[in-house]
């Protein structure tokens, strides 16, 4: 009866596909009025939020001659007002000359070591470099044959070396190097297969994760130090059609997109978190609505707490962003009284629909993770992965989405691990 009872489960896991259910889908943003094309956001340390269309669609009006329409950048603060030097339409100097028009076709953003915003330009094939506090250029860096191809959007390692690679790619095209100042360092590997929007690097540099859309999975390149070269020693996400991607900072997840021509589990216009470490997928959330087949996700960042996610999608009907809120993760501290021993509750309710709170005491200050997990040990959720002092605290679990069954919550410190069950009833 048991094992009948686990098969069933699983069944009914697999079929719902991979869902989590622990981000609040808060629909347009900052409202239904900013329609278009993403191609890119990234979120700065201030938190605001810059966001630009592979169309031609912000309008530069010179001081002479007629307007321009270039695929320029809006930039918003975290309240959803525009940015004072908003919209960017022209890189320019701080004493006002321009250097540039972004009337090139915007490929990608990025967000460099120091906080500032990467501009990847398609058809002229550039790269700028702008300063997150005020707007005006710092670098730009002119691509010629180096990628052998349009380039993709940008990523960064944590010294600031600058990684691109070519939508085409194949036979002689590179994912090249760039220095903070955008001077060209070298080839990190020549010849990445298929075709692909977007690739991430692991902080020190010695991890490239490359996502061509069209081969239906992630390639992973590794090198032995930052001097030799990348060799394609894995692979993972079998079936996703990924177009755009970001790490959260919360967790150093690794979170990527499918649209409607990935296969498996996965679900259009969703964007998963990958554990690099594991390589198992332990959370998501999804568009809304997520039904026309034309929308592609090309757009992706986080605030810098990593509670708040804001992704985009490649239409001219659509909005320019949704925004996505971290549920179930904040944690209350329940009073004064510090307790003698370790303990995790029962949580209450139980048998619960949707929420529940799980208590838990540390006697000493140490760190600690809330995780959830199904009946069969899949990872469902981490409530809280934090430093805490001595105390007494409750964290909750929102279950919207998930299938009714039995599941583990886990509070695990580096001295004890303690698990208990609980109902979910639907």
């Amino acid at each position: 009866m048991y094992k009948k009872f686990l098969t069933v489960l699983t069944l009914l896991l697999f079929s719902a596909g991979l869902t989590f259910a622990q981000w609040d889908n808060q629909g347009p943003w900052p409202d239904t009025s900013y329609i278009g094309g993403t191609h890119g956001i990234a979120v700065d340390p201030d938190g605001k939020i810059w966001v630009a269309s592979y169309f031609k669609d912000v309008p530069w009006v010179p001081q002479e001659g007629d307007t321009i329409m270039t695929s320029g950048i809006l930039v918003f603060n975290p309240d959803g007002t525009e940015a004072d030097f908003s919209p960017i339409t022209t890189v320019s100097t701080s004493s006002g000359l321009v250097v540039d028009t972004l009337n090139g076709n915007c490929r990608g953003l990025g967000v460099d070591n120091e906080g500032n915003i990467l501009y990847v330009q398609s058809s002229s094939s550039k790269i700028f470099k702008i300063d997150y506090k005020t707007g005006q250029g710092i670098a730009r860096h002119d691509f010629e044959n180096e990628l052998g191809s349009s380039p993709t959007s940008p990523a960064v390692d944590a010294s600031g070396v600058i990684y691109v690679g070519p939508v085409v790619g194949g036979g002689t095209t590179a994912i090249v190097m760039l220095s903070p100042d955008l001077s060209f360092l070298g080839n990190a590997t020549v010849g990445p297969p298929a075709i692909g929007r977007t690739l991430e690097v692991s902080a020190d540099g010695k991890t490239l994760y490359w996502m061509p859309f069209t081969a239906k999975k992630m390639y992973i390149y590794t090198r032995d130090n930052v001097f030799s070269e990348f060799a394609i020693t894995d692979s993972a996400l079998i079936g996703m059609s990924i177009e755009s991607s970001a790490w959260n900072p919360a967790d150093s997840m690794l979170w990527v997109s499918n649209d409607v021509r990935g296969g498996g589990p996965y679900s259009h216009l969703t964007w998963y978190a990958f554990d690099v470490t594991s390589k198992e997928i332990v959370d998501s959330f999804q568009w809304t609505p997520a039904t026309d087949e034309t929308e592609y996700p090309r757009g992706l960042d986080f605030s810098p707490d990593g509670k708040i996610a804001y992704a985009g999608t490649f239409t001219t009907s659509t909005p320019r962003m949704e925004k996505f809120v971290k549920v179930g993760t904040g944690f209350v501290e329940m009073g004064n009284t510090i307790p003698d021993k370790y303990t995790l509750k029962q949580n209450y309710p139980n048998p619960f629909n949707p929420s529940t709170v799980i208590t838990f005491g540390i006697p000493e200050a140490t760190h600690v993770t809330v995780k959830v997990y199904d009946i069969l040990g899949k990872e469902i959720a981490t409530l809280l992965n934090d430093d805490l002092s001595a105390g007494e605290f409750s964290v909750n679990f929102n279950a919207n989405g998930l299938t009714s069954g039995m599941y583990i919550y886990e509070l695990r410190t580096p001295k004890v691990r303690i698990t208990k069950k609980m109902l979910l009833m639907k």
